[in-house]
């Protein structure tokens, strides 16, 4: 999990907050096979705060207890952030999943996404048949944000530091610039339609 390799982000900071590469052991879990439409949201909440309204398109703007709420009503709960890494890798050690190259027939990014929020499963899937892992919109995680957290992560089930200010977002989404998408990339999760991160969620299962 992690990196040891140099990368930027939008704000002019390094990729510090993603080192080091370290060690992770995980118990077994499900993780769905593609974000949540706003079909299944909509039969699911009372309320749909997306830009843009289509049943095909992933539900936008949710903050982490609302994207928390959604999965506990289902049944499921949100992954952590080792297990959302370690699904979106698909056993690659690689900047993406597939390779160390941008893949515009893989992914969604500013690069080649229509105006508005693509919709899911458009783009093949990785190796172990997870839709929109990387690109499309960003996705909730448990986890608290710490920028030094990795550096004393836990091997086994890494479940994020104590109490602090964000939660976790992770996989980018359809706005972002190609020098800032990675598999490792991780940032706190903003959810207000004021700023660019277009946030929805991937629910989880313990076996």
């Amino acid at each position: 999990m992690g990196t040891n390799h140099n990368g930027i982000y939008e704000d002019d900071d390094d990729n510090y907050r993603e080192k080091p590469a370290h060690k992770v052991c995980l118990d077994s879990f499900y993780l769905d096979t593609h974000e949540v439409t706003q079909k299944k949201w909509d039969a699911t909440m009372s309320f749909n705060r997306s830009v843009f309204h289509h049943p095909d398109q992933p539900i936008t703007h949710i903050d982490w207890h609302e994207a928390r709420a959604y999965c506990k009503k289902i049944e499921k709960r949100l992954p952590t952030e080792a297990e959302w890494e370690y699904a979106a890798r698909a056993g690659s050690q690689t900047k993406f999943p597939w390779g160390n190259e941008i893949d515009d027939d893989r992914m969604w990014y500013s690069g080649n996404a229509p105006r508005e929020v693509p919709h899911v499963g458009k783009k093949p899937p990785n190796a172990w048949g997870l839709y929109d892992m990387m690109g499309n919109v960003w996705e909730w995680v448990e986890d608290w944000y710490s920028y030094e957290y990795y550096k004393n992560s836990p091997m086994k089930n890494p479940k994020g530091p104590d109490r602090q200010s964000f939660r976790v977002i992770r996989g980018g989404s359809w706005m972002i610039d190609e020098e800032y998408m990675r598999v490792t990339a991780r940032h706190k999760g903003m959810s207000d339609p004021t700023e660019n991160y277009w946030v929805g969620v991937r629910c989880a299962k313990s076996p």
